[in-house]
């Protein structure tokens, strides 16, 4: 007993068994693989995008999981940008309805031209690909394929396919480029 004649209150159990952390909730559930290693993969993929074995080895079963992030879109300013959900680039995205309605994020590009749109162009994730659409702006996007010379102007609305390496123009100067190790 304590000195003072006071009880001590009981203790409460401790447990030995470990809990598992909450884990950050994945993107999209997508259709795919996993390695050997259980890294979740594009089903097309003949490499582990985390680990790099073989997938042309292994029996495959796909199934549904969250889809990781795809890459990285590298602004010419040096921010780098994680791709996990759709983005939408402009002078003022934040009010575009894409934003509000929650379907992309908010990522502002500004120039001394003043060539870019409010709402220029969204970069959207469909499955496993990465895709830039020019949304009508007034000075265009152009994509410039890895290994290219030159950029080619997008037509309004039409979805493009980024391949990892090809760098976008917004507007008349700046740019970003997409990088990916998820190569197929």
């Amino acid at each position: 007993m304590p000195a003072g004649g006071a009880e001590e209150p009981p203790r409460e159990p401790v447990s030995l068994i470990r809990k598992h952390p909450k884990r950050r909730p994945g993107g999209p559930r997508v259709l795919g693989v996993n390695c050997k290693n259980e890294h979740f993969n594009d089903p097309r993929a003949h490499y582990c995008a985390v680990c790099g074995i073989s997938m042309l080895q292994l029996t495959l079963s796909p199934f549904h999981g969250p889809r990781p992030p795809l890459g990285v879109l590298l602004l010419d300013d040096g921010q780098a940008v994680p791709l996990e959900d759709d983005h939408l680039i402009g002078r003022r995205p934040e009010r575009a309805p894409e934003v509000a309605e929650g379907r992309a994020h908010p990522l502002r590009m500004t120039d001394a031209e003043e060539s870019i749109s409010r709402r220029h162009v969204l970069v959207r994730l469909e499955e496993w690909r990465v895709t830039v659409v020019d949304l009508g702006s007034a000075n265009g996007t152009a994509v410039r394929a890895p290994g290219a010379a030159d950029f080619v102007r997008l037509p309004p609305d039409t979805p493009a396919e980024l391949a990892p390496g090809a760098t976008v123009r917004v507007g008349l100067s700046r740019t970003f480029r997409f990088e990916s190790n998820r190569k197929v």
